[in-house]
C-alpha cells in the first residue's frame, strides 16, 4: 500500500507486486494470476486475506442484525407496567379556540346585520321605473366612485366598451357583470320577513336588474348563510316530528283513558248512560293509540346515530318511556263486567227507583187528603208499564225534546263522542223525571 516515495500514500485495491490499482477485489485477483502466476505463494496468501476479512465481515454483520432483532422484539412487560406513568405536560387551547370564535362571529354578525338593514331600506318602496329604482338603491347605499377604477377587483380584467361597471346593492362596491350575484326579491323579502309566505320558485326563470338585486359574492354569501339558518331554525327534523307525533297520540290517550275508566264505573253503578258496545268503542280507540305509539316509537329508536352517543341515548329513552306508557297506562286497562252482572245491577237499581216513586206518591196522597180533610184512603195501586194508563201526550213538548236528544245521542255513540253521550244523557234523565212529575201531578 506504501510506495517506493515515502511522502506519497497510495489507498485502494492495489497489486503487491506491481502497485497496480485494479479498483476491486476480483480484477485484483484476476490481474494477479495473469500477470504475477510464478508468485503463487503471494497469491495464496492473497486469497487467504480476502477469504478471512470477508467472513469476518459477513459474521459480525449477521451478529450485530441478530442482536438489533432481538433487542427489538424482545419487551419486557413487568417492567412497562411497573414503570410510573407521568402525564406529560398539557394545555388547554379552549379559551383561545372561543375568543378567536367569538371575534369572527362577532365581525360575521355585525357584518350581515348590516346588509340586512340595508337590504330592508332597499325592498321597502321600491320603484318600479328603472331609472327611479336606481336612485332608490344609490339613496339607500351609497355607490363608490369607479372613476379611477380600471380593473374588476374580483377577476382583475379590465372594464372596457363591453365590459362595464356595476356596483353591489349592499356594499357599493365596483364588480363586473360575471362576477355579479343576483338575488330574487321575491327571495329577499323572505329574508326580511320570515313570516312572509315564500315565493314558488321557477328554476326556468333568469335573474336580471328587473327582478333580483345586483349583489357582489362577499354580500350574497352572507345574505344565503342567513336564509340557510332561518330555514334551518323553521325546519323539523324527522326524529322531531315523529316525536310529536307521538306526543300527540299520548295526549288523546289520556282522556280516552279516562273516559273508559268513567264508562265502565257507569255500567258497574248499573246506569244507562253507556252501553257494552260504547265501552268496547272506547277500549278499541285506545287500542289503536297505543299501536300508533308503540309504532312511532320503534321508527325513532331506528333512526340512524351513532352508539355511545346522545343522540343514541335519548332515542332509546324514549322508546323505553313509550314501552312502559303503553304497558303500564293503556294495556292494564279495568275489566268489563259481564252482560248477567250489568242486568243484575240494572234490575236492582230499577227496583230502588220503583220504591222511591211509589214512597212520592204515597207522600203526595197525604198531603192532598190532608189538605182536603177528607178521611184517610188507601194509596192508588202503582202503575207499572203494562197497567199504566196512557193518556194523549203526542203534543207535549217534554216528548219532543225527548226524542230530539235521542237523536243527538244516537249521532254522538256513531261518533264515538262520549263525553256528549254522557251529558245528552244526563239531560235525557232530567226530562224523563220530570215528565213522570208531571204525569203524577195530573193524575193527582
Amino acid at each position: 500500500m506504501a510506495t517506493a516515495n515515502d511522502d506519497e500514500i497510495l489507498e485502494g485495491f492495489l497489486c503487491p507486486i506491481c502497485k497496480a490499482d485494479l479498483k476491486s477485489a476480483s480484477q485484483l485477483t484476476n490481474h494477479f494470476e495473469s500477470l504475477h502466476q510464478e508468485d503463487q505463494d503471494v497469491l495464496k496468501s492473497l486469497k487467504d486475506i480476502f477469504g478471512k476479512a470477508k467472513t469476518i465481515i459477513l459474521n459480525n454483520d449477521n451478529a450485530d442484525l441478530k442482536e438489533t432483532f432481538a433487542r427489538a422484539l424482545k419487551f419486557n412487560y413487568q417492567d412497562y407496567y411497573d414503570e410510573e406513568q407521568v402525564i406529560g405536560v398539557s394545555r388547554s387551547s379552549t379559551d383561545y379556540f372561543k375568543g378567536v370564535r367569538f371575534s369572527r362571529l362577532e365581525r360575521y354578525a355585525t357584518e350581515t346585520n348590516k346588509l340586512l338593514i340595508r337590504l330592508d331600506k332597499l325592498i321597502c318602496n321600491m320603484p318600479s321605473d328603472p331609472h327611479q329604482r336606481k336612485i332608490h338603491e344609490q339613496d339607500a347605499v351609497p355607490w363608490l366612485d369607479g372613476s379611477s377604477v380600471n380593473l374588476c377587483p374580483n377577476c382583475a380584467k379590465p372594464f372596457h366598451l363591453t365590459r362595464r361597471q356595476h356596483h353591489c346593492r349592499l356594499c357599493g362596491s365596483i364588480l363586473c357583470h360575471d362576477c355579479s350575484v343576483f338575488l330574487d326579491i321575491e327571495v329577499a323579502k323572505t329574508i326580511i320577513n320570515p313570516s312572509a309566505p315564500k315565493p314558488v320558485s321557477n328554476p326556468e326563470l333568469k335573474l336580471t336588474e328587473k327582478n333580483g338585486l345586483r349583489l357582489c359574492e362577499h354580500c350574497y354569501n352572507l345574505i344565503k348563510l342567513r336564509k340557510q339558518v332561518q330555514e334551518t331554525r323553521n325546519t323539523k327534523t324527522e326524529l322531531v316530528t315523529a316525536y310529536e307525533e307521538m306526543r300527540s297520540l299520548m295526549e288523546q290517550a289520556k282522556p280516552a283513558v279516562a273516559m273508559y275508566e268513567k264508562m265502565c264505573q257507569s255500567l258497574f253503578d248499573g246506569e244507562t248512560t253507556y252501553n257494552m258496545s260504547d265501552v268496547n268503542a272506547m277500549r278499541g280507540r285506545i287500542g289503536k293509540l297505543a299501536e300508533g305509539i308503540d309504532l312511532l316509537s320503534k321508527q325513532i329508536v331506528s333512526f340512524p346515530a351513532e352508539p355511545g352517543t346522545r343522540q343514541a341515548r335519548l332515542q332509546n329513552a324514549i322508546r323505553q318511556a313509550a314501552g312502559h306508557y303503553i304497558k303500564e297506562d293503556l294495556l292494564s286497562l279495568r275489566k268489563l263486567p259481564t252482560e248477567a252482572q250489568i242486568e243484575e245491577v240494572r234490575r236492582q237499581r230499577y227496583e230502588r227507583a220503583e220504591k222511591q216513586i211509589q214512597m212520592e206518591r204515597e207522600r203526595m196522597e197525604r198531603e192532598r187528603q190532608r189538605r182536603e180533610g177528607a178521611p184517610g184512603a188507601a194509596p192508588p195501586p202503582a202503575l207499572t208499564p203494562a197497567g199504566a194508563q196512557h193518556d194523549d201526550d203526542d203534543d207535549n213538548p217534554l216528548l219532543e225534546q225527548m226524542n230530539i236528544i235521542r237523536g243527538y245521542i244516537k249521532e254522538a255513540r256513531q261518533e264515538l263522542r262520549f263525553e256528549e253521550v254522557a251529558i245528552l244523557e244526563a239531560n235525557l234523565k232530567e226530562l224523563k223525571k220530570e215528565y213522570k212529575l208531571q204525569k203524577l201531578s195530573s193524575r193527582s
